[in-house]
């Protein structure tokens, strides 16, 4: 089946993961996504198991891209670019504001070749925030908008960063939906636009519990309970008060309190009671029993080194194998998009430095194999500088 986005050039400027990951997205949807990427490298290539020069970070959030690499700083550069703009439908940014209109390539200069030009520019705290001139990353974020001081408080804890960049996720989610909503605006009126999304908005937007502090409010969502059981760590999302009830009314469990026990006495032996009754849950299998028994949502507290045994993502094949260059492969998390009628899917591993330099200059803008020769002598293309390295 044909994929969604087909047919859709885009130019991806970003680095690290806010953007690249809604470039990997737009990917595994079916566009040519073409990473510019500059001579010094992405950030990323530095961290996770690398295999032939590319690191397990930068592969999963860039897998499925071409690769292209440009020397910015040059002048010439910016004729490459404004040509390769011209034949795009999207391009992607996340430098500080200002950084492109400094190389030279910013919206109004793109736009100018190409009207119909769709830019994502994704900064901490966008482009006309007084704090604009900030440099941002994912943890700067989870500080500014509130999460490190929520997860502190409910931990009791000193603050920490979360375990995963949600700033930059969420901002990469709602880049594609606002870049999928300007494709259909332009289909609809012809015209192109700049888009600016801020890492904050972002992350406040997506933030379901921030009315209980705005409004001054108690949190009433209950802090669920964890059990050590026999197979594993388990979560329950319930409070031990609909867990006792639900084991009492739908799984015979007996209740231990004796006529006349005061409140205190009453919950300390029906929590002795759930506590008995789940260990005697040996293995998954017969704790999932008795939860469909009862009725509630529960997770395994997984350690993530182990998730290819995890049911669901091993039925829906979210984690595929592809080749690692090396004469192996590696694992990389796949498109979680399903549709009835098109495809999506991880369509391959991420690329070195400038490997596909010639088919992008030739299939993009035509030029022949001497062009890009001159290109490449005059230092602003970047060859394809790939080494062996484990």
């Amino acid at each position: 089946m044909q994929y969604p986005l087909e047919g859709i050039k885009v130019l991806d400027f970003a680095r690290v993961v806010a953007g690249p990951f809604a470039g990997r997205l737009l990917a595994d949807l079916g566009a040519d996504v073409v990473k510019v990427e500059p001579p010094g490298g992405d950030d990323t290539r530095i961290h996770g198991k690398t295999v032939r020069g590319i690191s397990g970070m930068f592969n999963q959030q860039n897998a499925g891209k071409r690769n292209i690499c440009l020397d910015l700083s040059e002048p010439e550069a910016v004729e490459l670019v404004k040509g390769l703009a011209a034949v795009a439908d999207i391009v992607l940014e996340n430098y500080r504001p200002g950084v492109m209109r400094r190389l030279g390539i910013d919206f109004d200069t793109l736009s100018a070749v190409n009207p119909k030009l769709i830019m994502l520019s994704i900064s901490g705290f966008g482009h006309d925030s007084p704090e604009s001139h900030r440099p941002s990353y994912a943890p700067v974020v989870h500080a500014e908008v509130g999460l490190m001081h929520r997860m502190a408080q409910r931990n009791g804890t000193p603050p920490g960063d979360l375990p995963l960049s949600v700033a930059d996720t969420n901002a990469s989610l709602h880049g594609v939906i606002a870049v999928l909503a300007a494709l259909n605006m332009r289909n609809q009126a012809g015209i192109g636009q700049h888009i600016d999304l801020s890492m904050m908005d972002a992350t406040f937007a997506t933030d379901d519990r921030a009315h209980f502090e705005m409004e001054n409010a108690p949190d009433t969502i209950p802090v669920c309970p964890i059990f050590d059981l026999p197979f594993g760590p388990v979560f329950m999302a319930t409070d031990m008060k609909l867990l006792f009830k639900r084991l009492n009314r739908r799984a015979g469990l007996a209740d231990p309190t004796p006529d006349g026990a005061d409140l205190e006495t009453k919950i300390a032996l029906r929590n002795e009671a759930i506590e008995q009754r789940l260990q005697q849950c040996e293995t998954e299998a017969l704790f999932a029993e008795l939860m469909d028994t009862v009725d509630l949502p529960w997770g395994q507290v997984r350690d993530p080194q182990h998730l290819e045994e995890q049911a669901t993502l091993k039925h829906r094949g979210m984690i595929v194998q592809i080749d690692d260059r090396a004469g192996g492969s590696r694992p990389v998390a796949n498109s979680p998009y399903r549709f009835s009628e098109a495809s999506s899917g991880v369509r391959g591993p991420a690329a070195h430095r400038g490997e596909h330099n010639q088919p992008v200059l030739k299939e993009w803008l035509g030029l022949a194999d001497a062009e890009i020769d001159a290109w490449i002598e005059s230092s602003i293309v970047i060859p394809d500088s790939s080494e062996a390295s484990d």
